[in-house]
């Protein structure tokens, strides 16, 4: 059964400003990001444990997966059958910010 995809007000946020800060230099390559960025997570609908766990939990329903220098760090709920986008966050800010 796939999984529903669940986004958190920081991850919408965090979406929302990465379009914003690219579109002020490249309208187009704004809009890529943020469709990667999208079509990357839904292959969590069939494939919830794609991802690493991620270093900063060390929990193993706490996963990431990567879209060019973008983490996107996922919470995997199996009772539910809900993988829940956390945030979405640039490599080069280094540790990620959790707090939602």
């Amino acid at each position: 059964m796939a999984y529903k995809i669940i986004w958190t007000e920081s991850a919408c946020e965090d979406i929302a400003a990465i379009v914003r800060y690219i579109a002020h230099h490249n309208q187009d390559a704004a809009q890529n990001i943020g469709y990667g960025i999208y079509e990357r997570v839904q292959m969590l609908v069939d494939f919830p444990e794609l991802g690493s766990v991620v270093r900063e939990v060390k929990l193993p329903d706490w996963r990431q997966i990567v879209f060019r220098s973008y983490r996107i760090v996922y919470h995997i709920n199996h009772a539910t059958k809900a993988v829940e986008i956390v945030r979405v966050w640039h490599g080069a800010r280094g540790e990620i910010d959790l707090k939602t």
